[in-house]
C-alpha cells in the first residue's frame, strides 16, 4: 500500500504537533518537522529513534497487550520537553512529538478517528 503523507493533517489536529514520522517495513516514509517548533535534538537521533527505539517499545508493549488486555493502541512517552505518542500503524508506526501543553490523550483519539485507528 502507497503511504499518503500524513503530516500536514496531523499538524492541523493541534498547534502542540511538533514531529511526524511514519515507518513502514522497517524504512521511514515520511519525517516532517513542524515549522511552527524548532527541533530538540539533532535529525540523526530522530532518524534512530524512528528505525530502533520505537519499533522496540512498540514491540514490547505490543507482546505485553496481546497476552490478556486486547492489544496495544498507543504509547505515550515523556521525554523532557515534550511528549511522544506512538501508534502501530499499517506495517509499522506512526510517531507524532507533542509540546508538553497539549492534552496528549485527547490528542491521541483524535488521531485514531482521523486514521481510522482502534482506540
Amino acid at each position: 500500500m502507497k503511504h499518503r503523507p500524513l503530516a500536514s493533517r496531523l499538524f492541523r489536529l493541534d498547534p502542540g504537533v511538533r514531529y511526524v514520522a511514519v515507518n513502514q517495513r522497517g524504512r521511514i516514509v515520511e519525517m516532517r518537522q513542524n515549522p511552527r517548533h524548532p527541533s530538540n535534538n539533532p535529525s540523526v537521533t530522530d532518524r534512530m529513534e524512528e528505525l530502533l527505539v520505537n519499533p522496540a517499545v512498540l514491540d514490547l508493549t505490543r507482546r505485553r497487550g496481546d497476552l490478556d488486555l486486547d492489544g496495544i493502541r498507543y504509547v505515550v512517552i515523556r521525554y523532557g520537553p515534550q511528549f511522544q505518542l506512538l501508534f502501530p500503524y499499517r506495517d509499522g508506526h506512526l510517531s507524532i512529538g507533542v509540546e508538553l501543553e497539549t492534552d496528549v490523550t485527547a490528542l491521541a483519539h483524535r488521531v485514531a478517528r482521523v486514521l481510522r485507528l482502534p482506540i
